[in-house]
């Protein structure tokens, strides 16, 4: 899930250069004067005193794509994020708590910079995404096969996470609008072969459903009312309701209610000619 920033992350406070770790009892003095009167200058306290913090994790990533600077930039977003919902109460200290929101940031910000299309969405897909790299340079020195069976087990993930995110790791982005090829100017797009069903298809399947629909509303005139009202509750609600519900309901066992069930999907069936459940799900939708 995307990190959102504070709705009042505009009005922080600049960040100031880097200052002096905080004892615990300064550390817990200042979140609560931010958390009880919103103390702009505590809040900025907290931040600065671990911005040696978010520098260190950002090093971690300095070979993942974004710029220092940038890596940087969103690890104090998360920082400050940190101190923010940092709670003194619990036992922990901020940075512990901090290191969480900075990777976070840092991690997204490098997974939305590799490309136009979206990937890394999953914990196995950002595993693979940070690691195939390393894991395959291992594997070569080692001198074993780099295979996606040999990967997976190196990485801790399945053999088909790792089929289907390599062509997505190595290959290009491509725009739909650009040209074929320097000699074709028709637009990638129009090439891409179509498997779904065509325009026609699409609103002759419409027009059958609503015939359907229509026919089966229909059908449920010529019940009783209690075969009407058996049906709609056990086969035309997200939740259906029991035979002993209704058995109670009617003043009936549950094995009449099953009997009136049965011959009210007769008469239906008899007259739709269709599939019951079909029929009954075209009804409610």
């Amino acid at each position: 899930m995307p990190l959102t920033r504070p709705n009042d992350f505009h009005r922080a406070a600049p960040i100031p250069p880097r200052e002096g770790p905080l004892s615990v009892a300064e550390e817990h003095r200042l979140s609560r004067r931010w958390r009880t009167l919103e103390d702009q200058a505590a809040l900025a306290r907290m931040v600065q005193t671990h911005l040696g913090l978010v520098i260190r994790i950002a090093t971690e990533f300095r070979h993942s794509g974004p710029s220092m600077d940038d890596l940087i930039q969103e690890g104090n977003l998360g920082l400050t994020i940190a101190a923010r919902r940092f709670d003194p109460s619990r036992a922990t200290r901020l940075a512990t708590y901090a290191t969480y929101w900075i990777r976070a940031c840092m991690l997204e910000h490098v997974v939305r910079s590799h490309g136009p299309v979206r990937i890394g969405t999953t914990r196995s897909q950002r595993k693979i995404f940070f690691g195939l790299g390393r894991a395959r340079r291992k594997l070569e020195r080692e001198g074993a096969a780099a295979n996606s069976e040999q990967l997976a087990h190196a990485l801790g993930v399945q053999t088909q996470d790792i089929e289907q995110m390599t062509p997505r790791l190595t290959g290009r982005d491509v725009s739909l609008d650009a040209p074929r090829t320097f000699d074709d100017s028709r637009q990638v797009g129009n090439s891409l072969a179509e498997d779904g069903p065509s325009p026609e298809e699409m609103v002759a399947g419409l027009e059958e459903n609503d015939a359907r629909k229509s026919q089966m509303l229909e059908g449920l005139k010529g019940l009783d009312v209690r075969e009407r009202t058996i049906i709609k509750a056990r086969h035309m609600r997200a939740r259906p309701a029991t035979l002993a519900s209704l058995g109670k309901k009617f003043g009936i066992s549950r094995e009449r209610v099953r009997q009136l069930e049965l011959r009210a999907k007769g008469k239906l069936r008899q007259f739709c000619g269709m599939a019951f459940g079909a029929a009954a799900q075209l009804a409610t939708s």
